[in-house]
């Protein structure tokens, strides 16, 4: 539940005491009013008071008056919007300042952007010399994107005699390049209409540090450090610099020597914090717990301190702080997954599962969902995970494509072509046009040994996209498995290279289409290069087997050596050994090696 709106301003309504005023006279004329009796005489009409009048002297129309009660009832029973629509509506109609300044607090207090920036540029029109209302509209005006402006009350603020978050928008201005470029000569200005303001120096420094100028962003924090040393801002922002610079060193001496004189000074220990986590994850570990410590219910700090627990296998501290975060409803997403992970480690399937399907769209979504459906999958429940992927499509329609091509290849993971087969031609029944899914069923017609379909599918999207060089590779390179069609499959890929002439994986089939023609000096050539580009398994394969063929067989035990160590799962450069054994030969020369 949202807190109640403040019942106080920093400064009362310009009309005197009306509506606290108005509710007690109503609550005491009702408390005091007795039951309608139709023996007693009709009652006298009385006299009218006057409306109670505003701060310049003239009255309140009663509609106005009876409005604001309302508005104030509103708020009071915690119906806020009731409570912003009519004063944002008198404030409007009466121009009245002290309506506005109320119409402002609420709508901020709400996070209503538009009707906060309207009402704040009004109250500032209506009272120019009052300090807070300047600062209102700076706040919403930098929350608008209008920085410019913002600075313009900003600067009226502080002529006020106010003060003003000129690091606050200083640090709006270094998000954009752009509006960095066109307001550095503004805070510059600024830091020189008031050498004595630190808010004013600070704020010219971090323009400064975005501009990559250091050393005279320095020069502003140390004598903003001399004049104001209770800015424990000035430091802060100096450890930012000295990092900047790659002087860590010096920024993390500097922070371990300000969280020693200002133990309860959360921003400083964060820093520190933030900075060790690179160097010393133990002494990271007790900062985040000492954090924790000081602000117990801040999620930031309890996920920080549990990510660092877990990263270092501590799964019997993490556990709970994750839990916390879901007391807190905080990071509930981020707890889930890694309560999900935990589980899993601990071969708690069940709650695994249970944690990965609570994971929110974010971050986390996919790899949740990833890991949830491949458990289930493991554990041969193929139902489960049938419904999971369902309700997933129910969930999110807009995303039901993507759904389909996972739970795909899910299926072809597990060697499940057949379903994953009749599961693509439901999800083409919904999305026709789909490119990836008809490419995922092209591929999983090959891998039941349907080549005419995988053909057909590769051929389907080259229509839509001829000059698609990956496609034009998959299909030359698949063409190269028929001993008829071989001339045909070195056009198709010699085409793709034509399109993109450094790319291995279509060098690599060049120089096997080559191979399959004859060609063994033309085959290595594009081999040895594609190998040279992306030292890979398949290549290594494919070279070795060249190599093995012209008679070079300690090169070729050499490349296919190689080769397994990159890949030491390779089931391509065994199955090529196969193909050229002869009495145990390759095998035997390759165990020797």
């Amino acid at each position: 539940m949202p807190p109640a709106i403040p019942a106080r301003l920093s400064r009362p309504l310009s009309h005197k005491s009306l509506l606290a005023a108005a509710v007690c006279a109503l609550l005491g004329a009702c408390a005091q009013q007795p039951a309608r009796d139709e023996t007693l005489p009709e009652p006298q009409p009385q006299p009218v008071a006057p409306a109670e009048e505003k701060a310049d002297g003239r009255p309140f129309p009663i509609e106005t008056f009876y409005t604001l009660l309302v508005a104030e009832v509103a708020g009071n029973r915690e119906q806020y919007d009731v409570a912003l629509a009519n004063y944002y509506y008198q404030a409007e109609r009466t121009k009245d300042p002290g309506v506005a300044a109320r119409a402002t607090h609420i709508a901020r207090f709400l996070n209503a952007r538009r009707a906060a920036l309207r009402s704040a540029q009004l109250w500032v029109e209506l009272e120019p010399e009052e300090v807070e209302a300047q600062l209102a509209a700076t706040a919403e005006l930098a929350l608008a994107g209008e920085l410019d402006t913002a600075l313009a009350h900003a600067e009226k603020a502080l002529d006020l005699g106010g003060d003003a978050p000129l690091q606050s928008l200083a640090a709006a201005a270094v998000a954009d390049e752009e509006v960095e470029e066109q307001t550095l000569a503004e805070f510059r200005r600024l830091a020189e209409k008031y050498p004595q303001n630190g808010e004013a120096a600070l704020a010219h420094a971090m323009m400064l540090r975005a501009r990559e100028q250091y050393p005279q962003a320095l020069s502003i924090v140390h004598r903003v450090q001399e004049q104001h040393p209770e800015m424990l801002d000035a430091p802060l922002l100096e450890t930012h610099l000295l990092v900047d610079q790659d002087r860590r060193e010096e920024a993390l001496q500097l922070l371990e020597n300000l969280v020693r004189t200002y133990p309860q000074e959360s921003r400083l220990r964060l820093q520190y914090a933030r900075l060790l986590i690179r160097k010393d994850l133990d002494l990271a570990q007790q900062q985040f717990a000492e954090l924790v410590a000081q602000r117990p219910y801040d999620g930031n700090m309890i996920l920080s301190l549990a990510l660092i627990r877990f990263e270092t296998d501590n799964l019997i501290q993490a556990r709970p702080l994750f839990e916390r975060l879901l007391e807190l409803e905080q990071h509930q997403s981020a707890a889930h997954f890694y309560l999900g992970n935990i589980a899993e480690r601990e071969k708690d399937v069940d709650g695994a599962i249970a944690h990965y399907r609570a994971v929110e769209p974010g971050g986390d979504y996919v790899e949740a969902i990833t890991r949830g459906t491949q458990l289930l999958a493991a554990a041969d429940l193929a139902g489960n995970n049938r419904d999971w992927f369902a309700e997933l499509r129910r969930r999110h329609p807009e995303q039901a494509e993507h759904f389909y091509l996972l739970e795909a290849e899910l299926l072809n993971k597990h060697e499940h072509h057949q379903q994953a087969l009749e599961l693509l031609d439901k999800a083409l029944e919904q999305h026709r046009e789909s490119g990836r899914l008809i490419y995922a069923r092209a591929l999983t017609s090959d891998h039941l040994g349907n080549s005419a379909a995988y053909e057909s599918g590769l051929r389907k999207l080259l229509e839509r996209d001829p000059d698609n060089p990956s496609l034009l590779n998959a299909l030359g390179y698949k063409l190269t498995e028929d001993d008829t069609r071989l001339d045909e499959a070195r056009q198709v890929i010699a085409r793709a290279l034509q399109l993109r002439p450094d790319d291995p994986a279509i060098i690599d089939s060049m120089g096997w289409v080559q191979y399959r023609l004859g060609n063994h000096s033309e085959a290595v050539k594009y081999l040895r290069q594609a190998m040279e580009k992306l030292p890979d398994h398949e290549i290594a394969a494919h070279l070795g087997e060249v190599l093995w063929v012209q008679g070079d067989r300690e090169q070729a035990l050499q490349v296919w050596q190689r080769g397994l160590e990159i890949n030491p799962q390779s089931k391509v450069i065994p199955a090529a050994m196969k193909r050229l054994r002869d009495n145990g030969g390759v095998e035997q020369h390759v165990s020797e090696s």
